[in-house]
C-alpha cells in the first residue's frame, strides 16, 4: 500500500476542498435533487441518489475509500462564505504509475464561476507536489461545459474513446485530457 496521505482540507483564497463528513449529507442530497435533471444528463450515479440516506451511504463509501487509498473525494466550498457548491475527487488511482483521474460536478447556479477550474488547479498542484506524474480528466464528448474545464486548465487533449461506455442507455464517446507534472 502506498504511503501517500492526502490532506483532508486544501484551500486557497477562492475555494476550500474538504473531505466529506456526514454533516453535509442533507445539503449534498438537496443540491443533487434540486439539480437532478441537469446532472442526470452526464452523471450516471445521480439516478441512484434518491434520499439523504443515499448521500450518507456515499459519504461512508468515500471515507472507506479514503482509508484504503482508492479514491479521495472532496466537497468544494467557496472560501468567502464556506458555502458547499459541489464535489471534486481523485479517482482511478494507479499507484504503480503515479497517475489518477479527476472527476467533478457543481451545482448549476455556480457553473461558469471558475470554482471547478480553481478546484482542479489546487488539487493537481497538491498531487504533483506529492509525487503524482499524470492527472487526467475524462468527460462525454457531448458535455461541452465539462470539456471546457480541462482546456481552460491547460490539459492536453489526448483523443476520443469511441463508444466506450453507455450513458442513459446510449453508447457515448469520451474525451480524454491529461496533464503531466513536467507540464
Amino acid at each position: 500500500m502506498n504511503a501517500f496521505e492526502l490532506d483532508k482540507e486544501l484551500k486557497n483564497n477562492l475555494i476550500i476542498l474538504k473531505s466529506h463528513t456526514k454533516s453535509i449529507a442533507q445539503t449534498m442530497f438537496s443540491y443533487i435533487d434540486k439539480d437532478r435533471e441537469r446532472l442526470t444528463e452526464f452523471l450516471p450515479w445521480v439516478k441512484h441518489t434518491r434520499s439523504v440516506s443515499d448521500s450518507e451511504s456515499y459519504i461512508e463509501f468515500c471515507a472507506q475509500n479514503w482509508i484504503q487509498k482508492k479514491r479521495f473525494d472532496y466537497g468544494i466550498y467557496k472560501a468567502s462564505t464556506n458555502e458547499y457548491v459541489g464535489n471534486i475527487g481523485v479517482h482511478t488511482i494507479e499507484w504503480d504509475y503515479n497517475s489518477c483521474e479527476l472527476g467533478y460536478w457543481i451545482l448549476g447556479k455556480h457553473e461558469g464561476s471558475g470554482l471547478v477550474s480553481e478546484s482542479i488547479k489546487l488539487l493537481e498542484a497538491y498531487l504533483f507536489k506529492n509525487g503524482f506524474n499524470r492527472v487526467q480528466i475524462k468527460c462525454s464528448d457531448l458535455n461541452a461545459k465539462s470539456s471546457a474545464v480541462p482546456k481552460r486548465c491547460g490539459y492536453h487533449f489526448e483523443g476520443t474513446l469511441r463508444q466506450d461506455c453507455i450513458e442513459n442507455g446510449v453508447y457515448r464517446n469520451t474525451q480524454v485530457y491529461s496533464k503531466l507534472a513536467l507540464d
